[in-house]
């Protein structure tokens, strides 16, 4: 693994698949290690890598989707099981921090009894990380969809997805977590290194006919269907010429 690195832990679609896990990533700079989303078969992948889960010190969650968050809990327990002494902090979307708070009492992780503070970090789009790397949070309208259904309901889903601008030794990487529509994240693609962008929820043949006006090293398609879909979509990035556009595999690392 490189010195600085971003690896694909999983790059499934929401629908389950043998052959991927669901939506997670590792950041990696120099010895510490933050995971970005902890979706469906991503603790076995994290742990696939090698990678030590006691240099994990924090843990991003995009949005409150299964396919993002339902191995949290999971991953924690990895964390606590490994003995960590240190404080780990995850960042949740605001809307999220007591349910999940809730939750570990339910799964019978109780903070009292872990040998390390577990610190849940509320936080909601304009947040701003600044440490080893920086990254920024903004919104997506991927969840707006829900509004009529929560109208009636007294639940405290907020409908916050977020997408994140991450920097660090003058390298820069866009991660779309997932997608309204494409024009959610169009102003931010310029002069990224690399943009990992979800597949699921956008028009894939609109994307790569207006990729190219941006200064984006790499693109790097995820959240992918079944192995048909993932061929149309390989057919149709040959078709468009583009020679930056690559397609995630589970265990792909980028060096940064």
């Amino acid at each position: 693994m490189s010195k600085n690195s971003f690896t694909v832990l999983g790059s499934s679609s929401g629908f389950p698949q043998a052959g991927r896990s669901s939506s997670g990533y590792l950041l990696k700079v120099g010895d510490r290690l933050s995971l970005i989303d902890c979706g469906g078969g991503v603790t076995s992948s994290f742990l696939r890598t090698g990678a030590d889960p006691l240099k994990v010190d924090r843990i991003f969650i995009s949005h409150t989707h299964s396919d993002h968050v339902c191995e949290l809990s999971l991953f924690i327990q990895l964390i606590d099981l490994n003995g960590r002494t240190d404080r780990l902090d995850v960042y949740l979307p605001s809307e999220f921090v007591e349910i999940f708070r809730q939750y570990l009492y339910a799964v019978y992780l109780f903070p009292k009894r872990m040998p390390f503070e577990l610190k849940l970090i509320a936080y909601e789009a304009g947040f701003e990380f600044d440490n080893d790397f920086s990254l920024k949070a903004y919104d997506t309208s991927h969840l707006k969809k829900y509004a009529e259904d929560i109208g009636g309901l007294d639940i405290p889903n907020k409908m916050q997805c977020h997408c994140f601008q991450i920097e660090l030794a003058g390298k820069r990487l866009f991660y779309s977590a997932d997608l309204g529509e494409f024009e959610d994240v169009t102003k931010y693609l310029n002069n990224n290194d690399y943009v990992i962008i979800e597949t699921t929820h956008i028009d894939i043949e609109e994307f790569l006919s207006v990729s190219g006006k941006y200064n984006v090293g790499r693109y790097i398609l995820t959240h992918l269907g079944s192995p048909a879909e993932v061929e149309q979509i390989r057919q149709a990035i040959r078709k468009s010429g583009l020679s930056n556009v690559s397609i995630a595999e589970d265990g792909l690392e980028l060096p940064l």
